[in-house]
């Protein structure tokens, strides 16, 4: 009878072992310009964090090729900025965040506000170092601040986007590499262990340079990972930088264009970003790969809609359910900031909002907080897909829905539980005044559950023989 017993458990545990555990590290957002327009000190913001419940927070973010430890705010030298970055604007906008620093008396820098904002939400974090303007001396301080504050430093970006062509006036693969070990060699000469992460060039838009600066930097050794940032693009028109500069008219209304938006955005969660995680690998020798910046592209047109709501949450669940990934640390673009498009809380002329993506979070955060095995995936109806994952013991079954289709739908499940659904009448809807979309929670014991249109569901608990 022992001996049956000890095979039976043997097994499971083969099973358990054979499946993925969801990495938690997966579930993480950019902080980027949130110190400047949110106050760490006011408890409704830092609530709303909280409640948001990251694992992973990343500092200093957008101008983290600028940011320096000595000064207020993010430290930005507007001269710096205005020689290495030929970017539209670029200047222009620091000015008025230094400005905001100033008018607000921000005497510290932001890093003591990022530590504890870490602190007080339990987030590892990542460091993203400026290794164009600071110097290697002023880097390990920063590591070391990090380091002494007790919060678990999860590795260090070398550059952010040093690809683009508003560096190239200084910048290529060759001086990146040369820097980028030089940093590297600092780095590790002090603290060994800490995984260190270059940054890749976008594999997906036919250009021969960033090919050679993929292809170049490959046959390096000197650090762990890879830096990607994917923006799924669904609508057409001109791009930069993760956001639309233009977008061309399709469709006679706004819902058959939509529909074009929504099979675009499920044909890149389900095909083209797999596509694109695969060339990487085939370049990289699969080296882990970090997402430290990823959304729908920028757009006014999609940004706060429903079909921006139900993509994050989609891709999100997908990342989790990808079988021997090496994809090992993903931070979402934005935590909070001033863009309908990519910040989940949003400050504008003194008032705070939340935009769609903040409830799709909310709801997938329950993926990303306990032990949770991956079991399967499917599309279950046209354009509506089912994943499902077990709790360690397998005594409870968690489940995703999301459903992209008009259709109302009824699901057979035999669950006692809870149940939490978000969804709303129109994906070209917008989170705002009267057209808020509903966020749904009760306890289930139910053999039936119904899938609204156009949501995103999540139900746990035990099965009901």
């Amino acid at each position: 009878m022992r001996l049956i017993i000890f095979i039976s458990l043997l097994l499971l545990s083969s099973n358990l072992a054979s499946q993925n555990i969801v990495n938690h590290n997966l579930f993480g957002f950019r902080t980027t310009i949130a110190f400047i327009l949110f106050d760490t000190k006011d408890s409704l913001f830092i609530n709303d964090i909280k409640n948001l419940s990251p694992n992973v927070l990343s500092f200093p973010g957008g101008y983290g090729n600028f940011y320096h430890l000595d000064g207020p705010g993010y430290g930005l030298k507007l001269d710096e900025i205005n020689k290495y970055q030929k970017h539209i604007n670029r200047n222009e906008i620091a000015a008025f965040f230094n400005k905001i620093v100033s008018k607000k008396k921000h005497s510290e820098n932001y890093i003591y506000d990022f530590i504890k904002m870490a602190k007080e939400t339990g987030s590892s974090i990542i460091y993203d170092a400026n290794i164009i303007t600071s110097t290697p001396e002023e880097v390990l301080r920063v590591i070391k601040i990090l380091y002494d504050s007790g919060i678990k430093l999860l590795g260090i970006e070398l550059g952010g986007e040093l690809y683009d062509r508003s560096y190239s006036h200084f910048m290529n693969i060759e001086k990146y590499i040369s820097l980028a070990r030089l940093y590297a060699d600092e780095i590790r000469r002090v603290y060994k262990n800490l995984p260190i992460a270059v940054v890749s060039a976008p594999n997906n838009r036919g250009s021969m340079r960033l090919t050679e600066w993929n292809y170049k930097l490959a046959k390096e050794s000197f650090y762990d990972a890879i830096i990607i940032h994917p923006y799924a693009k669904v609508v057409k028109g001109r791009d930069a930088a993760g956001q639309m500069l233009t977008v061309i008219s399709e469709g006679t209304c706004d819902a058959e264009v939509f529909e074009i938006y929504k099979d675009r955005a499920i044909n890149y969660i389900t095909s083209d970003f797999k596509f694109e995680i695969d060339k990487y690998n085939k370049t990289y020798k699969n080296k882990k790969i970090w997402l430290t910046e990823w959304n729908l592209q920028m757009s006014p047109v999609t940004g706060n809609t429903l079909l921006q709501a139900l993509f994050v949450s989609h891709q999100l669940i997908e990342l989790a359910s990808l079988q021997n990934s090496n994809i090992d640390i993903v931070t979402f673009h934005n935590l909070a900031g001033r863009t309908i498009s990519g910040s989940m809380i949003m400050k504008r002329n003194n008032k705070t909002s939340k935009n769609a993506t903040y409830n799709s979070m909310i709801i997938v955060k329950e993926l990303f907080r306990d032990s949770l095995y991956f079991s399967y995936k499917s599309e279950i109806f046209k354009d509506c897909f089912e994943y499902c994952f077990t709790s360690k013991n397998k005594n409870q079954k968690f489940y995703y829905w999301v459903n992209w289709s008009p259709e109302h739908l009824m699901l057979d499940i035999n669950l006692k539980g809870n149940q939490f659904q978000y969804f709303g009448k129109n994906l070209f809807d917008k989170n705002l005044g009267d057209k808020v979309f509903k966020f749904m929670s009760k306890e289930c014991d139910v053999k039936d559950i119904s899938l609204k249109p156009y949501s995103i569901t999540f139900a746990k608990g035990t099965s009901i023989k």
